[in-house]
């Protein structure tokens, strides 16, 4: 590794302000900024990914977004060597790490979350999702708790991403997810971890009124035309929440009305998943942001206010 700069990770639920916290930190440190959002790497899945406007992406390199074809199904592994890679790019800068996907982001921060490239042909994955699609959720549920009983007891059995996602990590490398999140060796020794905090009534607010945008700025076309191009609801690209919903409506198998509820209720579900993430980790340092504009956030944190 030739990354030598400092790494700030901007993490917390959807809807909690990172994009625009990570953007004006950049512009405050002249850093870069790599996305640790698991669909954001996909092109053309824009609106439903809340990918940060043009205007930002054009003042600052943004990194690891459309990076793969939605056909492609991206694992950890992909992740993260290829975001260390344009790490490796920036050097002596700064960069920023902003995201909700924790796995991914971990994979960065700490070294002990270091994945293999021997499934490289995905035979395993395909294996596993064979099971699931025959013997459903709790046959995968089973295998993770015969191998790491700890980190599936945190781990929802219906949360099949992440249930896999275990079990991957665990065949690539002999080792269990949560002797991974155990260790937590740095990988960088100029690391700042910080999550944004929102209170519950005001995060839900936020996300039911960010549905109701996307919906309005045309989520349902971006949906319909990925889908028309590409019909294989197996995608791992349309596993998305808003994804998969719109896919069931365009299907006829529910309303849209139906489906945008579904998507505001499992926003919120994966809100909570994100909070116990996150909140496991004591190398987090929370911010409040209930009443902090994305400036204020990020003059905390380049200031490395005490009250952080």
């Amino acid at each position: 590794m030739s990354f030598s700069g400092r790494l700030i990770v901007i993490a917390g639920p959807t809807a909690s302000g990172k994009t625009d916290a990570a953007y004006a930190l950049a512009e405050l440190t002249g850093g870069v900024i790599v996305s640790a959002d698991c669909y954001q790497c996909y092109r053309g899945m824009d609106i439903g990914t809340s990918k940060p406007p043009k205007y930002m992406t054009e003042h600052i390199r943004h990194y690891m977004i459309d990076e793969y074809d939605v056909t492609y199904p991206v694992t950890a592994f992909d992740y993260s060597h290829r975001a260390l890679d344009y790490m490796d790019s920036s050097a002596d800068r700064t960069v920023i790490l902003t995201g909700g996907s924790g796995l991914y982001i971990d994979s960065i921060v700490y070294s002990s979350y270091e994945f293999s490239g021997e499934n490289t042909d995905l035979s395993y994955r395909r294996y596993l999702t064979e099971i699931a699609e025959a013997k459903g959720a709790d046959a995968l549920y089973d295998m993770l708790m015969e191998i790491d009983p700890e980190y599936a007891a945190s781990t929802h059995k219906n949360n099949i991403k992440r249930v896999m996602r275990a079990l991957e990590f665990y065949h690539d490398t002999g080792n269990r997810m949560s002797s991974a999140k155990k260790k937590r060796t740095m990988r960088f020794p100029d690391t700042e971890y910080y999550a944004l905090s929102v209170s519950r009534p005001l995060l839900y607010e936020r996300i039911n009124a960010r549905v109701d945008r996307m919906m309005s700025e045309g989520l349902e076309e971006e949906v319909r035309e990925l889908y028309n191009a590409h019909p294989d609801r197996s995608l791992t690209a349309f596993k998305a929440i808003g994804y998969k919903e719109l896919i069931s409506a365009i299907e006829g198998e529910t309303s849209m009305e139906e489906a945008v509820s579904l998507i505001k209720k499992r926003s919120r579900n994966y809100a909570k998943r994100q909070y116990t993430w996150f909140n496991a980790n004591k190398d987090v340092r929370w911010i409040d942001a209930d009443e902090l504009n994305s400036i204020r956030i990020a003059d905390m944190i380049f200031k490395g206010d005490s009250n952080v």
